[in-house]
């Protein structure tokens, strides 16, 4: 009888054990949270793709959890931000829609003592915990050179835009400095980074001008490699259906970023010059190790520019990759 009894006390004291262990609250894990925008053109997809991939890494290397959340609008980013700090993130890294329109959910994550690391573009009057992005002052300097090197007399420039926000600026400003004084430069106009509305943009600009007109121009400077794909879409079209250069005169043509297939024509384009300047989506990935860092709060730095590399014929293999989603 004893022995039931002492069988049975066991049982019971063991289920308490098990019991009480099951009742302990998980460790406290730390979450790592991106915001990422919608597919407004090519480049974004390749950053939330690198994006996702470079999360979900960290995440497990750490045994942290995540947030992932892509917005199609200021609005909805705005929401996702607060939400985001509702649910006491430890850290977020944002590629802004736009950075004025997102001011007011910026302050109020900073307010909460959040960590906000900034990708590519700024908010104005807003110091984020820390910032990653290109060169873009240093890219629309390096077009310019090439630019100048390649037309010692000078020549006229056309340059299509991205958009308002600071990036496409940054670039523009970059440009204005380095080219020299015997250029003309028109600025054709803003196309939202679509190709479509750079083809557009491009063949109403060209149907106001005269032949004589068209004839002085010789480089083209554009904001974006999918912005010098519509270019050079109206330009293979006029050719095909008139046998004639639609730009007699045009040598170059410039993009930036690094989508697959501007590298593949630049490898195998034989009527202009094309290159592109380095601006590469995987860069997100040091946005979200720098969120990493501040997390294990471990040194980082608060202001990181990542250089723009010149992308030509002779080097293109060692860019390309056909990998790459963007």
């Amino acid at each position: 009888m004893k022995r039931m009894q002492f069988a049975l006390l066991f049982l019971v004291f063991g289920f308490i054990i098990a019991f009480s262990a099951c009742e302990k609250k998980p460790k406290d894990r730390k979450t790592i949270a991106v915001s990422m925008i919608g597919e407004t053109h090519k480049w974004p997809v390749g950053v939330r793709y690198y994006a996702e991939e470079e999360v979900k890494k960290i995440a497990k290397e750490n045994d942290w959890d995540y947030e992932f959340v892509v917005a199609n609008n200021t609005n909805e980013q705005s929401e996702q931000l607060i939400e985001l700090m509702k649910k006491k993130v430890d850290c977020i890294v944002m590629l802004p829609m736009d950075g004025a329109s997102l001011k007011t959910a910026a302050m109020m994550v900073e307010s909460a003592n959040i960590p906000l690391v900034i990708f590519d573009r700024e908010i104005p009057d807003f110091v984020p915990t820390a910032t990653v992005k290109g060169n873009n002052v240093e890219l629309g300097k390096k077009t310019a050179d090439i630019f100048n090197g390649m037309f010692p007399d000078g020549t006229k420039v056309l340059e299509i835009m991205g958009d308002t926000s600071t990036v496409p600026q940054q670039r523009t400003d970059g440009f204005d400095e380095e080219l020299h004084a015997n250029f003309e430069k028109e600025q054709v106009g803003y196309t939202g980074w679509q190709r479509k509305e750079s083809a557009d943009i491009f063949k109403n600009w060209v149907n106001t001008y005269n032949k004589q007109e068209l004839e002085e121009i010789g480089a083209i400077f554009t904001h974006d490699d999918e912005l010098a794909l519509g270019v050079l879409d109206v330009l293979d079209e006029a050719r095909e259906k008139t046998g004639a250069e639609l730009l007699p005169n045009l040598k170059v043509i410039a993009g930036s970023a690094g989508t697959k297939e501007m590298y593949q024509r630049i490898a195998t384009e034989q009527r202009y010059t094309l290159f592109s300047l380095t601006y590469s989506p995987k860069m997100i990935k040091e946005a979200i190790r720098i969120g990493e860092k501040i997390i294990k709060e471990e040194e980082y730095e608060e202001m990181t520019i990542i250089d723009t590399i010149e992308v030509n014929r002779k080097n293109v293999s060692e860019f390309y990759d056909e990998k790459s989603p963007y």
